[in-house]
Parts: structure tokens; C-alpha cells; sequence
């Protein structure tokens, strides 16, 4: 599964060449227990994160609790981002994303999100949905798969002319299901993915290791492919023209949680104009 992290590293190794060290020099780290629901769609949630700050903030989201920057890490402040490992996946991940974010990028599209939480978290969910849309009116079928629960793309989900499943790791959700939807377990997602005509894939699934797979299941059955990034958001230009991802929509930092704007970037693979140097 680490084949993934290694192709973004010499991405960034070839792309950082010319580019000055000190903007891939990692200033802070930080781990972040939250416990949030923003609207009545949404589940409960109960998470924690990884923040690290290069010129930009990179994230990588956990399972609560499971992530703590302590001493140990005090020796990666101040080193170069590129070249240093974090002590967990997910630490890994955030300082990776961080180095990725003091690279130059032209997505598709910038949007602005504004607003109470709740009114952010609602937009950030119609636009990736309008994205999923999208793809799929260009599909012979009306198949979407929802991988890693966020019940407010359920919800706008639900308002379209769709065959919607969806899968999680969440117990509860796997035992409940969310908005009437049933939720399959997160071990049946690529098999969700291979029998859909678009899936809609959050970025989480980096961190659990499952990404990868589903990259490749969507390559080997033609189904296409939304990423929603908030985990790994500055990874987003190089999983649509390295990866062969059709759409990512990237949440860079400060998310919708917090007050003031959100900003959201839209990439997409037939924008960039090259062939995937990769495809999984």
C-alpha cells in the first residue's frame, strides 16, 4: 500500500527540484481531537487529525484518540518536509501533504465557501455531488457508490436520479445505515466500486490504507472516479495526471469547521491535458 506514498514522493522530489528549500521547511505539527455533527444529515462524528505546516497546512484524518504529536516528533521541526518521516501513517501523510502544498498547482476550478458550519458543510457537499453528477450523466448507467459515509453527500445523493450504495468501516453504521440508506462494511468497497458507474471515494481511505485498491478496481471495470480530499488535499493535481483519478475536489485548510471561508479546489483529468504517467 505504500507504493502510493512512494509515487508522490518522487513526484515531489522531481517537481520541488528548482523550488526554494525553505518553503518545504516543516514549521509546525499538530494533533487535533474533535468530536462534531454540523447537521441534522450528518453522522456523529468522533475523529482526530494530523496537522503539519509547511507555507501550507496538510492534514491527515484518524480514528479518535489514535494520534498524539508528542517529543518524539520534536526533532522533524525544522527539517525539510520532503526528506522526514512522521512516526505514524498518519503523521506521514500530513508532512507529505505539507510538502505538496508548497508546490505551484492550477486546479479546474476555486470555489468560496462562507458561512456558519452547517451552511458551509452543505455547499462543500453540493458541489462534490454536482461533480458526481457530472461523470455520471456521461455513464451508461445510473450507478453511484459512496465509500467512506459522509451523510450529507448521502443526502444530496438521495435528491438525484440514482442507484446509491455506500460502505464505511463505522460499526454503527454497517449495523444502522444512515438516511435509510444501508451501509456494507468497508471490506465489500472495491467490490462497490467495480459494480458502480461512478464511485464517490473520500480521502480518508488513504490513511486506511484502501485507496490504492480502489484506484485500481475502478481502472479494471471502467468505473469512474471522485475523490473527495481533505485528508491529502494538496495531493489532488497528481491524483487526477499521476493516478488517472477523473475528479478530486481538495479542502485545503482552514476546513469548514471553522469560522470564515473555505476555499475548495476542483481538479479534473481531463483539464490537465497529459496521460497519466501511472495508472495502479
Amino acid at each position: 500500500m505504500d507504493d502510493m506514498l512512494g509515487t508522490l514522493r518522487a513526484v515531489l522530489a522531481e517537481r520541488s527540484r528548482d523550488l526554494p528549500d525553505d518553503d518545504f521547511r516543516l514549521r509546525s505539527l499538530w494533533s487535533v481531537d474533535y468530536r462534531s455533527q454540523p447537521t441534522d444529515y450528518e453522522r456523529f462524528m468522533v475523529y482526530s487529525f494530523v496537522l503539519a505546516q509547511t507555507v501550507r497546512q496538510g492534514c491527515c484524518y484518524a480514528d479518535f484518540g489514535t494520534v498524539r504529536i508528542g517529543e518524539a516528533s520534536d526533532g522533524l521541526i525544522g527539517k525539510d518536509a520532503r526528506l522526514v518521516r512522521g512516526s505514524t501513517r498518519e503523521e506521514d501523510i500530513a508532512i507529505l501533504d505539507a510538502a505538496f502544498g508548497a508546490l505551484p498547482r492550477t486546479p479546474a476550478e476555486v470555489l468560496t465557501i462562507d458561512g456558519p458550519p452547517e451552511e458551509k458543510a452543505l455547499a462543500r457537499a453540493r458541489t462534490v455531488v454536482g461533480e458526481t453528477m457530472r461523470l455520471l450523466n456521461r455513464s451508461p448507467g445510473r450507478k453511484v457508490a459512496q465509500i467512506g459515509v459522509m451523510g450529507n453527500l448521502i443526502h444530496h445523493l438521495q435528491r438525484e436520479d440514482v442507484d446509491l450504495t455506500a460502505s464505511d468501516f463505522d460499526p454503527h453504521l454497517i449495523e444502522n445505515g444512515i438516511l435509510g440508506v444501508p451501509v456494507y462494511s468497508g471490506d465489500e468497497s472495491a467490490r462497490l466500486v467495480a459494480e458502480s458507474d461512478v464511485a464517490l471515494v473520500c480521502g480518508e481511505t488513504l490513511a486506511s490504507h484502501t485507496l490504492e485498491e480502489l484506484v485500481e478496481t475502478a481502472a479494471e471495470h471502467d468505473t469512474r472516479l471522485v475523490v473527495f480530499a481533505v485528508t491529502g488535499c494538496h495531493f489532488a493535481q497528481e491524483y487526477c495526471g499521476t493516478f488517472g483519478i477523473d475528479t478530486v475536489m481538495a479542502e485545503p485548510q482552514p476546513q469548514y469547521l471553522f469560522q470564515g471561508p473555505s476555499t475548495l479546489e476542483i481538479y479534473r483529468k481531463d483539464a490537465l491535458g497529459r496521460t497519466p504517467r501511472r495508472r495502479l
